[in-house]
């Protein structure tokens, strides 16, 4: 990145590496501050690009670092000292985006307006202003429109409860008791009894035939609206030349299939052929990201990679499949049971996978 990134950004990625060693990809212990804060990848995100050993990409950071430029514009009719001939350059670049499928083209399109428009941001305001200023009026009572009121924590209400008991001499056996209920999470009776203890919370999506696409873009760091990136990088896993042998033998007649199944002609709303489909995507997943894919459905199944060695520090994407057509993402608690591994993947893995 050195040299399309700032300095500053830069400090603050070596910074943040140097987290890496004890956050791992752990969300909770990294805290995604300096994601959140200044658009740079956190902790969590450089371990997982360090585990799958790939290359910080320039598009996770923020294009804010990507603005900075010290070059001066040249008058009107004023040499620069160089001939240079960019017509070639253009040409080849026409050809490059005609020959690209729509999501293609919107990356490529973002990359030339940056440099076509360097003072231009991709920054907007928020659609109507919210109100930040004041405060709770009467104790107990919720401020309309506000959003600084904050509810009572679990230990708030023991520590009332508490207090009130001891205020309390010869407590009546009619008082009423304090019930301290957690709401369940979003679609969890859809799972299977055994799991659903170890369910944290499930995370929704927008359910317009990306759903699948876009829970995968939200685990990798990439944000819910990172989904065309995901469907891109899936096309070009089946196509890399190292794993085309294995994906001929995975897909056999259906290769050409699950490649369409990725492609889309514009944006908005997927017909049932594009949606995300398993287990088809799960070994994209496992292998292009390197991670270990979970899928709570029916039936429940767990993708390793099949071309890598065992990590300590491996991620694990945990999915589910709800409604019977709709993805969400469901954050586990540590030590959940695993459900069983894919039969190919014992028959097609490599021996260095084994472990």
């Amino acid at each position: 990145m050195r040299g399309s990134v700032s300095r500053a950004a830069l400090r603050r990625i070596a910074e943040e590496l140097l987290r890496v060693d004890y956050v791992g990809t752990n969300r909770q212990i990294c805290g995604c501050t300096l994601r959140t804060s200044y658009g740079l990848p956190c902790a969590c995100e450089l371990g997982r690009y360090r585990v799958g050993g790939i290359p910080i990409p320039i598009d996770v950071v923020h294009v804010h670092w990507r603005k900075l430029t010290m070059e001066v514009e040249l008058e009107v009719g004023e040499d620069d000292g160089s001939e240079v001939d960019m017509t070639a350059a253009m040409d080849e670049l026409w050809r490059r985006f005609r020959s690209l499928d729509v999501i293609g083209k919107r990356a490529l399109r973002s990359r030339v307006c940056e440099l076509a428009y360097p003072t231009m941001i991709t920054l907007c305001p928020p659609p109507e202003k919210i109100k930040t200023k004041g405060g709770v009026k009467k104790k107990g009572k919720k401020p309309a429109d506000y959003d600084v009121y904050r509810d009572p924590s679990y230990h708030e209400y023991v520590d009332k409860a508490s207090q009130s008991s001891q205020r309390q001499s010869q407590p009546s056996q009619t008082s009423k008791k304090i019930k301290l209920s957690k709401k369940q999470p979003q679609f969890i009776l859809q799972f299977p009894n055994h799991i659903r203890s170890y369910i944290e919370d499930v995370v929704n999506v927008e359910s317009d035939g990306n759903c699948g696409f876009r829970v995968i873009a939200s685990l990798h760091g990439y944000g819910e609206d990172g989904w065309p990136m995901v469907r891109r990088e899936f096309g070009l896993e089946i196509i890399d030349k190292d794993r085309s042998t294995l994906y001929d033998k995975l897909f056999s007649n259906r290769l050409s299939a699950v490649r369409e199944s990725l492609m889309i002609e514009s944006y908005g709303s997927q017909p049932p052929e594009k949606w995300m489909s398993l287990p088809d995507m799960g070994y994209l997943i496992a292998n292009r990201y390197n991670v270990v894919l979970v899928c709570l459905g029916n039936p429940c199944i767990t993708f390793f990679p099949m071309t890598s060695s065992h990590s300590p520090n491996v991620s694990i994407y945990c999915i589910g499949f709800v409604n019977h057509n709709h993805w969400v993402q469901v954050n586990m608690k540590e030590g959940f049971p695993l459900p069983p591994v894919t039969l190919d993947w014992k028959k097609f893995r490599s021996h260095i996978a084994t472990t």
